[in-house]
């Protein structure tokens, strides 16, 4: 016979209507298992019709608290059951309400925690515990207590479902959590609805400043993953990556289908400057002493930060030498304190530095430590491990060197990718045969008459406005613009359908062709056409300006050498000169 609700009266009763499947949490740029994520699941909807409901019963009878740890317990036991790599991490996410009750709630409760951690053979370094919103006002009193107790004992800190309340700004900065998780509300079409995207996009900057990593929470479509990949998200979770783990022999150590793409040689020469550039500072743990602290400190004269790591080699933060000094010069030896205690911990002088990842273009970081206060640099890591310090000086070098190097690619006139990057990136698709490619060639038709009667200053005018229509039309995730120069242009496109493709390119056909009216004179505008001589030197009508697009659409499969794939381009480029419509596609398959 089945429990009523009236019968959820104990601690134990209630976590008897609880199971928890684990979700996997994956790095977002090479598809490795970072974590799981607990997923409460109700046996009993009958009984009680949500775990908030249930949570809510232990909350109003006094006995939250030891649910808390029963349902921790349970989790800990199934995640046991999976087969892991060394240092993965759980989530779990606690209802904290009963933490600001007593005056030091956190000392209890994380003894219990950190004991259920031990008997199940972990460490607390791989255990992250999540708070949200949704209690936040009933447990302002105590949280920060509770929260620096869970990080003396070494448990990583999270905020989940992050904007999905007021006051999350408030909760960042109060929790300087580890992990700071998106709401799903926000990643919903995050690549195609601009507002979310730069909601997103500033979260993400502003938790890396801060030091926290990013977890892109219920990502279900691989055009958001895309996004939340380029904005900087560190971390996915949702229906595209795996749904919650049903058996333990299920489990994937990786997804191959979330494995960033080989990078590009442009990517390939701005990684190696940033790898050239890493400095190898010496780290400490976090649980290390002033004592070993200070050794370090005198034997290395060179740098004047310590980056502070976890167990797992993971960044912590920097203990900064100016910190140190305030420490050792205006409070160590008062009456109150006459002796530098070397057996103290750390952490107190632990501050966050802005982190990224090693793979990360160079815009971000700078991005990232431009958002950021007192910071000499960047701590980068690999696969979240820390990988060296990347200073300001270099940093600055870094961008210097790439906008040179950009400059040396741009046209002169439009400020677009120049020839040089468009052979680059055609020589590119020609070899990635990983996934469907578009390359498209567009330029003006009747463009000579129009420069020679109205002169070059306003043809450079109909070149600068298609460049400005083409950046509008051409943009986002899987995006490529360029200007070979003159009236010839190129765009490219990766992981699109082909009639997506043909839809954006006839929009800016058809908002250039508007657009261009306005530069003729009032009388060829009502006519239509205008009379000038053509190459041969005979005078005849030429139609007002528009552009010819031809579409080459590569299968996944296909590769090509990059002479055969040009002289295909440059084909088709006549077909649609001579087309009734300007437009020309075909499709090559492998």
């Amino acid at each position: 016979m089945g429990i009523s609700a009236t019968e959820l009266q104990s601690a134990e009763a209630c976590c008897n209507q609880v199971d928890f499947l684990l979700q996997p949490v994956a790095d977002i740029g090479t598809g490795v298992v970072y974590g799981y994520d607990a997923q409460p699941q109700i046996v009993d909807s009958s009984v009680v019709e949500s775990f908030e409901s249930l949570t809510e019963v232990a909350f109003n009878a006094g006995f939250l608290p030891e649910l808390n740890i029963r349902l921790f317990e349970k989790v800990l036991a199934n995640f046991k059951k999976l087969r892991i790599a060394q240092g993965t991490k759980l989530f779990f996410k606690l209802d904290g309400r009963d933490l600001g009750h007593q005056r030091r709630p956190g000392a209890t409760f994380t003894s219990s925690f950190t004991s259920k951690v031990t008997d199940a053979g972990l460490q607390t370094h791989q255990i992250c515990i999540a708070f949200s919103e949704r209690h936040r006002q009933a447990v302002a009193d105590g949280i920060e207590h509770a929260i620096d107790d869970l990080r003396d004992s070494g448990f990583m800190i999270a905020l989940v479902e992050f904007g999905q309340a007021s006051s999350e700004l408030r909760m960042l900065h109060d929790l300087s959590p580890d992990y700071v998780k998106i709401d799903r509300f926000f990643l919903a079409n995050v690549d195609s609805d601009p507002r979310r995207k730069l909601f997103v996009t500033t979260v993400a900057n502003l938790a890396h400043v801060l030091g926290a990593r990013v977890i892109a929470q219920g990502t279900e479509t691989e055009r958001e993953f895309k996004a939340c990949r380029d904005i900087g998200c560190d971390l996915v979770q949702g229906a595209f990556v795996a749904g919650p783990i049903s058996r333990p022999s299920s489990v994937k150590l990786f997804y191959e289908h979330l494995r960033r793409p080989e990078a590009g040689l442009k990517k390939r020469t701005e990684q190696d400057r940033i790898r050239s550039e890493l400095i190898q500072l010496p780290t400490i743990n976090l649980h290390a002493s002033m004592g070993e602290l200070l050794d370090m400190v005198v034997s290395n004269q060179e740098g004047n930060a310590i980056p502070v790591v976890d167990d797992n080699q993971e960044p912590r933060g920097f203990v900064h030498e100016r910190d140190l000094k305030k420490y050792l010069y205006s409070g160590a030896h008062t009456d109150e304190k006459p002796n530098l205690d070397l057996n103290a911990p750390i952490r107190p002088f632990v501050r966050a530095c802005p982190i990224a990842d090693i793979n990360s273009n160079a815009d971000m970081l700078l991005v990232t430590f431009a958002s950021s206060i007192n910071s000499d640099g960047i701590i980068l890591t690999e696969n979240f491990h820390y990988a060296g310090f990347l200073s300001a000086t270099s940093l600055l070098k870094i961008i210097h060197e790439k906008r040179l190097q950009e400059a040396q690619d741009q046209n002169p006139l439009t400020r677009l990718p120049g020839n040089s990057a468009v052979t680059r990136y055609i020589a590119e698709a020609a070899r990635k045969g990983n996934q469907e490619r578009h390359l498209c060639y567009l330029d003006f038709d009747n463009f000579k008459p129009f420069n020679d009667t109205y002169g070059y200053k306003q043809g450079d005018r109909a070149i600068i406005l298609f460049s400005e229509l083409l950046q509008r039309h051409v943009s986002g995730t899987g995006t490529f613009h360029g200007h070979v120069g003159g009236d010839d242009f190129f765009a490219g496109f990766q992981q699109m359908d082909q009639t997506d493709v043909a839809a954006r390119l006839l929009a800016l056909k058809r908002a250039f062709r508007d657009d261009v009216e306005s530069f003729y004179d009032p009388v060829h505008r009502e006519q239509g056409f205008m009379e000038a001589q053509d190459r041969f030197g005979t005078t005849r009508q030429f139609p007002l300006l528009q552009c010819s697009i031809s579409i080459l659409s590569l299968s996944r499969g296909l590769t090509m050498h990059p002479d055969a794939l040009n002289d295909e381009i440059s084909n088709l480029k006549l077909e649609a000169k001579r087309s009734d419509d300007g437009i020309v596609v075909r499709s090559l398959a492998a």
